[in-house]
């Protein structure tokens, strides 16, 4: 793996530039002047699918800006279940949980593909924010979001069925791209980890998977999946 000393004129990390760097909600309404200081305490690495970044009650030494790839949080409890499970995509700072008062990650991060990202020393971060009170906000904002996310996702569903269906719906919002009238999610998931957010069964998925490509609703190649209709799922969003 290489790591090295992010540079001031970016031109080492190829392709990105300072507009590739502001896709980043964080860092959209930063000077250049603002980049350059961000640049000299940044760090640019890349990752190999499968490795992990950073594991539960590992110090919380960074926050991490993910240029490409995806990956994937979790949480395991004593039992070895898992109990929480989540994505990351491009252009997404991550873990804004737990800043200012964890001392450690509250959960592990994988890469479920390749990576290539750059990171902040987490007491960097911090200062950044502390003296900027527009990134302290949207820190704030994206909280909430998250928040927001996880109490839809926790709503009881009696049907089994139907919460397969609506786990579709927030992947398909939270990682699905536009292809035409298609929406694509690039990010593998496996049958179980879809059984995780639905709550239920890697066979009830297989089962309720089965019938969708039956109807021609989606389709998946490996682990990726296309939604051919994507306005069925939409009423199981709540």
């Amino acid at each position: 793996m290489v790591e090295s000393n992010f540079p001031e004129d970016v031109s080492c990390m190829n392709q990105y530039t300072t507009k590739d760097l502001k896709k980043f909600d964080l860092l959209s309404d930063c000077s250049a002047e603002q980049l350059k200081q961000l640049q000299s305490s940044a760090y640019w690495r890349t990752y190999k699918k499968g490795q992990f970044l950073f594991i539960e009650d590992d110090p919380r030494e960074r926050i991490y800006f993910l240029l490409k790839g995806y990956v994937k949080l979790s949480r395991i409890n004593q039992s070895g279940k898992m109990v929480y499970c989540d994505y990351v995509k491009p252009s997404t700072t991550f873990p804004c949980v737990g800043l200012f008062v964890d001392p450690t990650y509250r959960y592990s991060a994988e890469a479920v593909t390749d990576l290539e990202l750059f990171y902040l020393p987490t007491q960097v971060f911090e200062t950044q924010l502390k003296r900027n009170k527009d990134h302290l906000i949207k820190i704030i904002a994206s909280l909430s979001d998250i928040s927001r996310t996880h109490e839809r996702r926790v709503q009881p569903i009696a049907n089994a069925q139907h919460r397969v269906y609506q786990a579709v719906y927030y992947l398909m919002s939270d990682l699905g791209r536009r292809d035409g009238q298609n929406i694509v999610i690039d990010c593998p998931i496996s049958a179980t980890e879809i059984a995780h957010i639905a709550g239920t069964s890697r066979e009830t998925v297989s089962h309720v998977f089965k019938q969708l490509k039956t109807d021609c609703i989606l389709s998946c190649v490996k682990k990726n999946m296309t939604i051919h209709n994507p306005s069925f799922f939409h009423e199981y969003a709540s």
